[in-house]
């Protein structure tokens, strides 16, 4: 019997920016760490430009969108964004989540709905957070807190401080 293959997430900015701003990606570390976790260069050069940083993270790698079939689902993806530049990063992370049967984690409503069609396994900073209270990584109460964190430095979310776990738990995210 072979040993069952890790989960992998890859992360675009938009699931990593507002962690990073609260100095709270120890906060992501923690409810992902027995997974693995990679994100794009390309995400990456994206949070240097707007004075955010991932690096020296443990929990994270840093990849490269350079192999051949890489190469050519991130073409494949980047027609479906039209080279916009914000949609640069998402593309990187879904071409390789595609070629690497990975779980892409993105904030972007609309990479969500193409990945979707697309039939990419993806979801968003939410949902992880749920995932985490599920793996008991993280408890309701740091989870909620961690939330309203994330709200503070701009995050926009479905609900108000202090609503998440009840949201959560209407979207089925979690049980009652």
């Amino acid at each position: 019997m072979t040993a069952p293959t890790p989960r992998t997430f890859v992360w675009d900015a938009s699931a990593l920016h507002h962690a990073a701003a609260a100095d709270r990606l120890d906060v992501l570390g923690t409810i992902v760490s027995s997974w693995r976790n990679v994100t794009t260069a390309a995400v990456l050069e994206e949070l240097t430009g707007n004075g955010l940083s991932v690096v020296g993270q443990n929990w994270l790698e840093i990849v490269h969108v350079d192999g051949l079939t890489e190469l050519v689902l991130l073409a494949q993806w980047v027609s479906v964004f039209s080279c916009a530049d914000h949609n640069r990063g998402e593309a990187t992370v879904l071409a390789w989540a595609e070629a690497h049967g990975a779980t892409a984690i993105t904030d972007d409503r609309d990479a969500r709905i193409a990945a979707r069609n697309e039939g990419l396994d993806v979801h968003g900073t939410l949902w992880i957070i749920a995932e985490g209270i599920r793996a008991g990584t993280l408890d309701r109460s740091c989870a909620s807190g961690f939330v309203d964190t994330l709200i503070v430095t701009g995050a926009r979310y479905p609900f108000g401080s202090g609503q998440f776990l009840t949201w959560a738990e209407k979207q089925g995210l979690l049980p009652p």
